[in-house]
């Protein structure tokens, strides 16, 4: 590239086109690396979520759409999930690179021919650039200068760009006002408009509107024009009109929509601009009538230019309805603002999108493709931005680009400095026309060179990804881009297509180590469900290193991502599997499908390492046979084998209901042999080896022995089954229920695996599974009859009551033994709930309470029976809850009294009465009442503060003392006294406003208090003191105080809250003689030091307080001086009268009598036709039209007589006597 030539600029700028011989270099850069032109690493890698939708601008959507999207550009396929991966390296969506030719031409512009710096650019099918000597030169794709154009009438800085539509015309704006249009062919200017804009002022932006004949020019004055361009019979003309004056607020900037649609959408017949200023910004129609759609406020730092930027964009609505609709994104400081702009209803319409907030100001926005915005900010930073998730996906620091700045012409220094403060303030760090955007690419424009970041394609990215040997991101890159096309098959397809490229292209590359990045590799192929590739070429690439891949494979067996393997892998994954963990192996084999195992190898490990669970499900999937395996296993099941039984429980248990272990179904035409079977050898009476002394039934009994509470809830679950349930169905459960009496013998079992079965009978029978066995209820109801069962549980005993309530209340013990015996035998049994159930039957129901309160199970609902049936007189409650009241307490105090406060407050004092002799009862029951704040009268108050006395501590006492207030003091005062409780009494005396005394108590306490006690002591009498100061006597308060502080300054261990006392006590005592106390005490020196501090405090809150108080009386004065105000103004103010008639006598209102005015009607009546009591009272009401008064009292008026000669001066249509006001009318409301 270095050695290519470009011919001079100077040779171009004499000649009439510019030559077509030079740089010859394609924008596809795919071969510039990051390396090459040291391009800053980002802190961390991005990767996509998804390939969204498509790898060439979304071309697929919008064209089932009807819209044409160019090709020239591909859009991003960025995603929500695209997040930044990695902590190193350069990132993998922007693409950097220098436009060398162009860079080099700017460069020898500048050295040759004095075209100064660039200042403005602009980009289409042409890269057109401006500088500040007034030079235009344009360039083509391949960085060839097509010609050059030189200002002759010194215009100042190129400050503006812009190609129209077809790239076939080029507007330029100058800083002094120029506005040119140059033939992108040919570079000959077309027109010179030097009147189109507000004289004396600078180009800041020319822009080309949907129409081709109609531009757009903002100038430094902060006015909009439209430029018209015509041309008739040959001669170019053109017409400005002023769209927005700068004297309403300055345009900043200046952005028109431009549809690329052609026609195919609503809004291509308007021609809509959206301009911003400083506060605000608009989106207003230029054709075919000028009208504004929408504007809103804009705020932001002063030195901060508003941003504003179109896309086209697919949108899906809430109703997956899908649109492709014009987004604009406003920006000003860190803020960033997404509108949709749409047709509803005939109606143009901006619809608010979502906020995004950045973490610093920006100097532009530009869209690259319809889902991400790249923002440039004020440290020159670049930052790329997912518009859906408003998530950064990647920055680059462009601060070497040496970015051009526009801030000249926003200061309007070509024309003088003519622009506003503001505006020279905002327009500091201005680049509108130094970064440009154009499809998925940014043009940023530097002093002597132009840079182009660019966004890679999806495809692309993973390309860069495996360039740099980045195997892992790629992998993920690629593996997201798959899954975000599940809807969409053509991608998907295309997407698979990339990953089998990159599984070659990792084959390829990783001959040296084949096992590197080796699991997102086998992650990505398992995905597109290509494993044939994992099973040859990369098995065989591995060689003798198989172990992290069959690592890789055994973690998706487990994810169950694949249950199907290659046989040869199956192989070597039992062999690794057997020697590192044979429980894992279990785990796979449970996975797999057992066709791809070598059975013979399988089934000897399985059996040699004691895997139950796979030799179960190896031989009832692969051989078929469900019961081999299971008689097997059964006669070497022990109690502590919990593993083993557990197992074989849930494998019967799934067999009988028809599941295949451990998931899934058995074929639906082998579920009745598999039930008849796995019956049939639970229920056999001897096993295939049988032993001489073996049991019968071996195989039953080996699982009731394991756990017979599991065993029998297995073989309940087999009877809900419809093989159970028809008349042989029943046979077999009564058959199936003496083997298992036969089998549970005392001999054999003890009496909680007994009485296990025996409930599991009476279940059976009260839900009418099993017939109703006269012999077998007999046997059943032995059981639970029995009185005393050794160790026997609380949930033991709790189903045996369960069991028999379920044969009672279905009526199946009616015909062994009547209701009375049950109740006897109940009772001797202990089984309360049955004793309960048999009581209510036979409606005796003054006894029942004392089944609850001795069955602790039913406690809880006890209080609920009770509230239930509180109105029952045939239940006794309050006779019950009487007799059991002092166990009720112990057993809830809180629920107890409860009930007794809302529904037996009269019995309150009887119920105490019979409580007498109980005191911790009697004191449950009084606290429970007092903490419901149940009116509890003195005597019991009292009766409770002795309580408390007796039973609890001195804290508890002082905390009920402050806590209640229902207590004489008096009476409260000799009962604490009596039990020497200090600190209660002392509160007492405070509360009866014995202050002398309570201080004299305290003193004892703080004599007798220990070095650790003395301070906290002394704290709590200043306190004391400092309450009682409103209601001792000065000088008694004076004495308390000097005799506190001649104990306490005398005293060592109190020097450390000295200070803090002498402080208090200078609020109430003579400062005089405070310091004379100070002076005398003989262990306190007399230097000023000792009291210096004393002092100062003293000082600082008197003027303190004095402040204060001139303080509240500055604002006293300030509210009655507004008050007054307020009042006065209303004084003055007009009285509304609505008629000069007294509403009850019908007389003159002005006849020297008094007068009140009524409220918000306006009637008035004389004062003397008021009734002696609404005189007295105040009304509320008017008497003629019932109108509500004001509640403020009604002052009585004298009406002046209105002057008759003004009357008859006044107009035809006022009405005789009206009141002429000179202040509006005061109404009251």
């Amino acid at each position: 590239m270095a050695e290519l030539k470009a011919p001079s600029l100077q040779s171009l700028l004499e000649s009439e086109r510019g030559s077509t011989d030079s740089l010859q270099l394609d924008l596809e850069f795919e071969d510039l690396d990051d390396v090459e032109f040291a391009i800053p690493p980002t802190d961390v890698l991005p990767t996509l979520e998804t390939v969204l939708s498509e790898f060439e601008a979304d071309s697929d959507v919008a064209s089932e759409l009807g819209v044409p999207i160019p090709r020239a550009t591909p859009t991003p396929s960025i995603g929500e999930e695209c997040g930044l991966r990695g902590g190193g390296g350069s990132g993998s969506i922007m693409r950097y690179t220098l436009l060398h030719g162009i860079s080099s031409q700017l460069a020898s512009a500048a050295e040759r021919v004095n075209a100064g710096t660039a200042s403005a650019c602009a980009v289409a099918a042409y890269i057109a650039v401006g500088t500040s000597h007034g030079h235009i030169l344009n360039f083509d794709v391949t960085q060839t200068l097509r010609w050059a154009h030189q200002d002759k009438h010194s215009q100042g800085a190129v400050s503006s760009l812009a190609f129209n539509a077809d790239s076939t015309r080029l507007l330029a704006g100058f800083a002094r006002g120029l506005v040119a249009m140059i033939d992108t062919q040919s570079g000959d200017v077309l027109r010179e408009l030097n009147d189109v804009i507000t004289p004396n002022t600078g180009v800041l932006h020319v822009k080309w509107t949907s129409r081709s004949s109609l531009a757009l020019c903002a100038d430094a004055g902060g006015s909009v024009w439209s430029l018209s361009f015509t041309r008739k019979l040959g001669i170019r003309g053109c017409s400005s009109r002023c769209l927005f004056s700068g004297a309403r607020g300055e345009v900043c900037a200046v952005e028109p929509l431009i549809m690329d649609v052609q026609g195919r959408h609503e809004l291509d017949q308007y021609c809509i601009v959206a301009l911003a200023t400083l506060s605000k910004y608009f989106i207003v129609t230029v054709r075919p009538r000028l009208r504004v759609i929408k504007y809103h406020a804009l705020q932001g730092p002063a030195d901060c230019l508003p941003l504003l930027a179109w896309h086209l964009v697919l949108i899906q609505a809430a109703d997956t309805s899908r649109s492709v609709d014009p987004v604009i994104v406003v920006g000003r400081g860190n803020q960033l603002f997404f509108h949709q702009l749409f047709v509803a209803n005939g109606r143009i319409t901006l619809l608010y999108l979502r906020h995004v907030q950045l973490h610093s100001s920006l100097l532009s926005a530009h869209w690259l493709g319809p889902k991400c915005v790249a923002s440039l900010d004020t440290a020159e930073i670049l930052h790329l931005v997912d518009v859906r998730s408003s998530r950064e996906l990647e920055c680059m620091d462009m601060a070497n680009a040496g970015l051009v700045y526009g801030s000249a012409q926003f200061k309007g220094i070509a024309t003088g400095g003519n622009v506003s403060p503001a505006f020279a303030l905002a327009g500091t760090n201005a680049c509108y026309n130094s970064v440009v955007s154009r499809g998925t690419q940014l043009y940023v424009l530097g002093a002597r060179s132009l840079h182009i970041i660019g966004v890679r394609t999806w495809s692309e990215r993973i390309s860069y990804l495996v360039k740099n040997h980045r195997w892992q991101e790629a992998c993920q890159l690629a593996l997201d881009g798959y899954v975000a096309s599940t809807d969409r098959p053509r991608k998907r397809a295309q997407a698979k297509e990339r990953i089998i490229m990159l599984f070659k292209e990792y084959i390829a590359n990783s001959a040296r180590a084949p096992d590197y990045c080796l699991g997102a590799i086998v992650n990505c192929l398992i995905t597109v469900g290509e494993l044939e590739l994992l099973w040859t070429q990369l098995w065989e690439r591995l060689h003798n290193n198989t172990e992290l891949f069959l690592q890789h494979i055994s973690e998706h067996i487990e994810q169950e991502h694949i249950n199907n393997v290659n046989p040869v892998i199956s192989q070597a994954l039992v062999d690794y599997w057997l020697q590192h963990s044979p429980a894992k192996l279990e785990q796979l084999i449970l996975k797999l499908d057992w066709m791809c195992l070598d059975l013979n190898q399988v089934l000897k490990a399985v059996k040699r390492h004691r895997l139950y669970r796979a030799q179960l499900y190896l031989n009832a999937c692969a051989l078929n046979d469900y019961t081999a395996a299971l008689t097997e296993l059964l006669l070497d099941l022990t109690p502590e084998q919990t593993d083993l039984g557990n197992c074989l429980l849930v494998y019967v248990s799934s067999c009988l209901a028809g599941r295949r272990f451990p998931s899934g179904d058995i074929p639906a035409e082998q579920v009745q042999q598999v039930k008849h079977d796995v019956l049939r050898c639970l229920t056999s009476q001897h096993s295939t080896a049988s032993p001489v002394d073996e049991l019968p039934y071996p195989y039953l009994r080996a699982l009731l022995k394991f756990d017979t509470r599991e065993t029998l809830n297995v073989i309940s679950l087999a009877f809900q089954e419809r093989e159970f349930s028809n008349e042989l169905g029943y046979s077999h459960r009564k058959r199936i229920i003496y083997l298992l009496l036969e089998i549970m013998t005392p001999e054999n079992a003890t009496w909680a695996e007994i009485g296990c079965l025996l409930n599991f009978i009476a279940q059976q029978i009260s839900t009418q599974c099993l017939p109703r066995d006269k012999q077998l209820l007999e046997r059943v109801l032995s059981y639970l009859a029995q009185e005393e069962i050794v160790n026997e549980s609380t949930r033991q005993h709790s189903e045996r009551e369960s069991a028999w309530h379920e044969l009672l209340s279905s009526n199946c013990l009616v015909d062994i033994s009547s209701d009375e015996e049950q109740l006897e035998l109940a009772q001797r049994a202990r089984c309360y709930y049955v004793v309960e159930y048999l009581l209510e039957k036979m409606q005796r129901f003054d006894t029942i309470l004392d089944c609850y309160i001795k069955n602790p199970a039913r406690h809880e609902t006890m209080f609920a029976y009770m509230e239930r049936h509180v109105d029952a007189s045939e239940r006794c409650i309050y006779e019950q809850l009487s007799s059991h009241l002092g166990e009720l307490l112990e057993i809830n105090a809180q629920e107890t009294t409860r009930l007794i406060a809302l529904h037996y407050p009269q019995k309150i004092e009887d119920l105490l009465e019979q409580l007498s002799c109980q005191q911790p009862l009697l004191f449950r029951l009084l606290q429970s009442l007092n903490e419901r704040h149940s009116e509890l009268k003195p005597m019991q108050m009292e009766l409770l503060l002795e309580l408390y006395c007796q039973l609890e501590s001195p804290e508890a006492v002082l905390e009920f003392l402050r806590g209640s207030n229902g207590y004489r003091l008096d009476k409260a005062i000799e009962i604490v006294e009596r039990h020497e409780l200090k600190r209660a009494v002392i509160y007492l005396y405070e509360q009866q406003e014995s202050y002398a005394k309570a201080f004299e108590l305290s003193m004892e306490l703080l004599r007798s208090a220990d070095a650790t006690e003395a301070p906290k002591e002394a704290k709590q009498l200043a306190e004391l003191l400092a309450r009682s100061a409103q209601t001792l006597p000065e000088q008694q308060l004076e004495r308390c105080w000097f005799s506190l502080l001649q104990y306490i300054l005398p005293q060592q261990e109190l020097q450390s809250i000295t200070k803090s006392m002498l402080h208090e006590a200078s609020q109430h005592i003579d400062l005089h003689n405070l310091v004379q106390l100070i002076m005398n005490t003989h262990n306190v020196s007399s230097s000023f030091g000792d009291i210096k501090d004393l002092l100062m405090s003293m000082l600082i809150n008197s003027r303190q307080e004095t402040e204060a108080l001139r303080c509240a009386a500055d604002v006293l004065c300030n509210d009655l001086h507004t008050e007054f105000a307020a009042q006065r103004l209303v004084a003055r103010r007009g009285v509304w009268v609505t008629s000069l008639r007294c509403i009850i006598c019908r007389q003159r209102l002005y006849d020297q009598t008094e007068v009140i005015v009524l409220g918000a009607c306006g009637h008035a009546l004389h004062q003397r036709c008021l009734s002696e009591e609404e005189q007295a009272t105040d009304l509320k009401q008017c008497r003629r039209c019932a109108a509500s008064q004001p509640q403020q009292q009604l002052m009585p008026l004298s009406l002046p007589c209105p002057n008759q000669h003004r009357l008859n001066n006044s107009s035809s249509h006022q009405e005789l006597g009206t009141l002429q006001l000179k202040a509006p009318p005061r109404r009251f409301c």
